[in-house]
């Protein structure tokens, strides 16, 4: 029972117990004594009776079912039909029901759209729907709702690519956002008791990413796209792809030029740029791991991620240690490194006369150096003309993003020329 509501069942009693006194034809001394102490313990309670509501007032508050327009909003960008999408522009059909309210929410969000395309969310691209919450059942806990980190539907795209594995964090921003960066000043010391220490002024540099336009094109038929069952997931899936190998390729090897981010290829430069040319051994890869250690000023190696074609691995794999069946890759692992291999990451170096190639090895120390940030939505350009004549339909996909490393100097390094034979 509630306070409040205790202490009004109390004053009941008391007003039943004054009327009853107050009902004889003559009180009596003891009857007016207990009146007065009734009449007192009223007015006490009718103060405490206050004080119960207003904070029972708060207690609701608090509890009250939060605002669900977010959640809600989240649930129709899982639902968002992009077969649906295509159907309708194939069609010359408008666009209706949740298709139309969620690209029109976008839209508000995020402004009009810049290629004159429909606004998605990223939610499309996933083929994951995920709680927002679990129950944690376990012994001792009464079933509570379990607290853990929820990622938005940006990281959950993202959460697969090779970009995102080396440490490059994918986030949203709006109009032109400056990336702070401090560059010297910061440092601490020890004093005796009772005194202190000058402050040294802190110098700092600032990066501020610019657009860039990622165009996806994928090409269904129109068959395909009335008749099978699982086009809505090809089309998530295959986009998807789509998108993901483009952007890792932009990350690790962005030129900078014709409209794209720079990569780290060339982001790294001088100092940062070590050319092994020499083949690829745990020997070298721990050396330089070590040097990144030690100018990253890490306490362990456990921060420390390797980036690599897998041509690399393999050439450690097929390395073994003379007379034993120790690989070279087996040192690499048991060194507590962590190695990312994709195709995306460096492109094979043409064989050369002994049949050699070599690609780059980049690595990373800590993490929240790297970023892409992600403007607005994704948008999507449906024609079902220029490709009319082979009875296909042409989808493209824009999305505006960006790529922006901090402390180069002392937390990234690239091997170029790493080679995959002795």
């Amino acid at each position: 029972m509630l306070k409040s509501h205790e202490i009004q069942l109390a004053q009941s009693k008391r007003r039943e117990k004054m009327a009853e006194i107050q009902k004889a034809e003559t009180i009596s001394e003891e009857g007016r004594t207990e009146l007065r102490s009734l009449t007192e313990a009223y007015e006490g309670a009718e103060v405490e009776y206050r004080a119960a509501l207003i904070v029972e007032g708060e207690e609701r508050d608090k509890i009250k079912e939060p605002d669900k327009a977010e959640t809600d909003f989240d649930r129709e960008c899982r639902q968002f039909s992009l077969s649906g999408l295509a159907a309708s522009v194939t069609e010359g059909k408008p666009l209706e029901g949740r298709e139309l309210e969620v690209s029109q929410e976008l839209e508000q969000r995020n402004g009009p759209s810049q290629k004159g395309g429909v606004q998605v969310p990223w939610a499309v691209f996933g083929l994951e729907e995920r709680a927002d919450a679990v129950t944690d059942a376990s012994a001792g806990t009464s079933q509570e709702l379990a607290s853990r980190p929820v990622m938005n539907h940006l990281q959950r795209f993202f959460e697969a690519s090779a970009a995102a594995k080396f440490g490059i964090k994918a986030i949203q921003v709006t109009g032109v956002p400056a990336f702070p960066e401090i560059t010297g000043g910061g440092s601490m010391s020890w004093v005796a008791e009772g005194a202190g220490s000058d402050a040294s002024a802190i110098t700092t540099t600032s990066k501020t990413p610019t657009i860039k336009t990622a165009n996806a094109r994928y090409v269904v038929t129109r068959q395909a796209a009335k008749q099978n069952p699982a086009i809505e997931a090809i089309l998530r899936r295959d986009l998807a792809e789509v998108m993901r190998e483009g952007i890792d390729l932009a990350a690790f090897q962005g030129t900078g030029a014709n409209d794209q981010p720079t990569g780290l290829e060339n982001a790294l430069t001088g100092g940062r740029a070590i050319d092994v040319s020499d083949v690829a051994s745990f020997t070298d890869l721990h050396l330089y791991a070590t040097q990144l250690w030690e100018s990253a000023k890490l306490s362990d190696n456990a921060g420390i991620k390797f980036a690599g074609a897998p041509i690399v691995r393999q050439t450690l794999v097929d390395s073994l240690i003379t007379g034993t069946a120790v690989s070279e890759y087996d040192r690499f692992k048991s060194a507590g490194f962590s190695g990312l291999w994709s195709q995306q990451v460096s492109g094979q170096g043409a064989r050369d006369g002994t049949d050699k190639g070599a690609s780059n090895v980049y690595l990373s120390a800590g993490g929240s150096h790297a970023f892409m940030p992600t403007w607005g939505s994704v948008e999507l350009v449906i024609d079902p003309y220029s490709e009319s004549k082979t009875g296909k339909i042409a989808i493209t996909a824009f999305a505006f993003v960006d790529l922006l490393f901090q402390r180069l100097s002392t937390h990234f390094l690239k091997l170029e020329n790493v080679q995959d034979r002795a």
